[in-house]
């Protein structure tokens, strides 16, 4: 599969080496068009294997230009948390090497000093969050103007989070829309979306849409089985243990709750939770509790199960929540705690989700599914693959 590919024999040969053997459906399909210098919008799922869709092909279009191209950054991934920066950051070392793709990170929450070394060491490929890349332009410390090949990942996130006043000023230091390759990837394809590549897009774009419809605006994971448990806020934390005690030795769980008392993890330092995060993708910690800055973007392998300790902001934010789990062919399940007092209003939308996959839904849950919504729990926006 990797010899058919469309990449240099060092590239290979890295991917090789890092035990990958096949790509995924949104590799297979990227791959082609990002290396031979197209626009393109794919539309697909966290944890597809994105990443790679468009890191390998930055690769190629560093060994196209030759000695890197000259001083100076070439190629620019955005992203819309440090987590996920850091991510890609990892996978960038992690394949890059034979294709000597030297990288930098730049996120917020960290002092400054040390990225500003880190530009001087003239890396080719630039990671960064929005916020603090604009920092960094305002005081000369990062020059975007030769970047050749431009990536959005998590674009709707980006948009969620009300970055799009930083995104058009790195888009207007960028070089012009057609001198440069802009690359959009999104889990989901609103129309906020839409008007954003319009703008920065060639016309003559491609777009993917993988694990999901043009008008999708959002999915939930089929392979996650949907259970929810009736529990008021007194009743949490015992059902809560009681949940844990009971699940298997090997399990991996991500625990979501949604305020700075629920959840120490937010009265951390930045190094602190950098560390936690890293405890649990290796595997070293079997819990991670964590608000909905986790909830996107984050590929993290092998969890198991994945707790709405407080129900979800909004029905997007339940679908990604519960995203976490269920991948690679793999099956998941997410246990959501749902509170009479308050939670009723999510009832409708949460029985669509769970009767659109095919998954029994308690009789008690089921008392509440005509009653009355608002608009962070429209049931029409309740959709599945």
């Amino acid at each position: 599969m990797l010899d058919g590919s469309p990449f240099s024999k060092s590239i290979v040969k890295a991917m090789k080496d890092a035990g990958f053997t096949s790509p995924s459906p949104i590799q297979s399909q990227a791959w082609p068009i990002a290396s031979a210098g197209y626009d393109m919008v794919a539309v697909a799922k966290t944890g597809s294997g994105k990443t790679l869709g468009f890191l390998l092909p930055a690769f190629s279009y560093l060994e196209k230009l030759g000695g890197g191209g000259g001083r100076g950054c070439k190629v620019l991934v955005l992203a819309p948390t440090r987590e996920l920066a850091i991510q890609i950051e990892s996978e960038c070392k992690k394949f890059g090497k034979e294709a000597q793709a030297t990288c930098c990170c730049l996120y917020g929450g960290v002092p400054v000093g040390p990225q500003k070394a880190a530009m001087k060491q003239d890396p080719k490929i630039v990671i960064a969050t929005p916020g603090r890349l604009v920092d960094l332009m305002s005081q000369d410390s990062c020059d975007i103007s030769k970047c050749g090949y431009v990536v959005l990942d998590e674009a709707d996130r980006m948009l969620d989070m009300g970055f799009e006043p930083q995104i058009k000023k790195v888009f207007d230091a960028l070089p012009a829309v057609e001198a440069r390759q802009t690359l959009f990837f999104t889990a989901t394809w609103p129309k906020a979306v839409r008007k954003m590549a319009g703008k920065f897009l060639k016309e003559d774009l491609f777009q993917i849409f993988v694990d999901g419809g043009e008008d999708a605006e959002l999915s939930a994971n089929k392979a996650v089985k949907q259970r929810f448990v009736h529990a008021t806020d007194d009743e949490k934390d015992a059902k809560l243990w009681k949940i844990l005690v009971e699940l298997p030795e090997n399990a991996r769980v991500v625990c979501f709750a949604n305020t700075k008392r629920r959840v120490d993890y937010l009265s951390k330092q930045q190094q602190d939770r950098d560390k936690a995060l890293a405890q649990f993708v290796k595997g070293e910690a079997p819990l991670m509790i964590a608000t909905d800055v986790a909830a996107r973007g984050l590929d993290i392998k092998g969890v198991t199960h994945v707790i709405n300790f407080d129900m979800a902001r909004d029905v997007e934010s339940y679908v990604h929540r519960i995203g976490r789990t269920g991948r690679a062919g793999e099956l998941g399940e997410s246990i959501t705690f749902w509170n009479p007092d308050y939670d009723k209003e999510c009832a409708p939308a949460l029985i669509k989700i769970a009767k659109d996959a095919g998954q029994e839904v308690p009789d008690w849950l089921l008392k509440f599914e005509k009653v009355k919504t608002n608009k962070s729990w429209k049931v029409e926006d309740a959709v599945l693959n």
